[in-house]
């Protein structure tokens, strides 16, 4: 009786497609990563440089052919009118670890085809560290220099606000105030980040070498299989 001779492993289809799908997702992760990375670099570059910009009338800068994406960290001044409104909600964050409140009010301008946008007028320093703070009623702003931010950048909240002004054209901005006057009572502006990370090199290094940890791996079982 004839002995059976051993099977020859096969090229394994199905292990190569699975770490070629693996590897271009982690590819394209590591890529994103790096793309995030310039633009993280060129974020931090424009509020350097935004320390020592000055303040442009608000009108000017609305009424110009700009994306409002692209007017992100543009600082700017103006003069507010009041809008008929109760007190807006405080609107929660967390910074440097404690549980924080910002005030928010509508201001009426005349600006190209806007006639309002939110302010977000900074801290209330008594209520740091609580989870459900008590209505706040505050003085209408005035004067406001500030920095302008997307509101899709600052989440849900910000949007579900303007909707309490059906009558009203809102800007897709948010004025982050630096400076009221007069000074708003009991409110501590606090335009900028306290700390922006940057670490998406770090984060795109790990996604490459994740990947081409995946292809030493994959190439070792290949030649185990291929040598059996």
């Amino acid at each position: 009786m004839s002995e059976i001779a051993p099977r020859k492993a096969g090229f394994p289809v199905g292990l190569t497609i699975a770490t070629a799908i693996a590897f271009v997702l982690l590819c394209g992760l590591g890529t994103w990563q790096v793309q995030r990375l310039h633009w993280k670099e060129g974020l931090l570059a424009r509020i350097e440089k935004l320390k020592t910009a000055p303040a442009l009338p608000l009108v000017q800068v609305l009424t110009a052919q700009t994306k409002p994406e692209d007017l992100a960290w543009t600082r700017v001044s103006v003069d507010c009118g009041d809008v008929a409104s109760p007190p807006l909600p405080l609107v929660y964050g967390v910074r440097e670890g404690d549980v924080i409140w910002r005030a928010q009010a509508p201001c009426a301008i005349l600006a190209g085809p806007y006639d309002m946008i939110l302010v977000d007028r900074g801290l209330v320093p008594g209520l740091t560290g609580q989870v459900s703070p008590p209505a706040r009623a505050f003085d209408a702003p005035r004067r406001v220099v500030g920095v302008l931010t997307p509101i899709a950048q600052l989440g849900g909240d910000r949007a579900e606000v303007l909707k309490r002004f059906p009558g009203r054209k809102p800007a897709p901005l948010v004025l982050m105030a630096e400076q009221e006057t007069p000074a708003a009572a009991g409110l501590t502006p606090a335009p900028l980040p306290v700390e922006i990370s940057n670490r998406h090199l770090e984060y795109a290094l790990t996604w490459f070498g994740l990947a081409v940890t995946l292809l030493f791996i994959y190439a070792a079982m290949l030649w185990r299989r291929l040598k059996s």
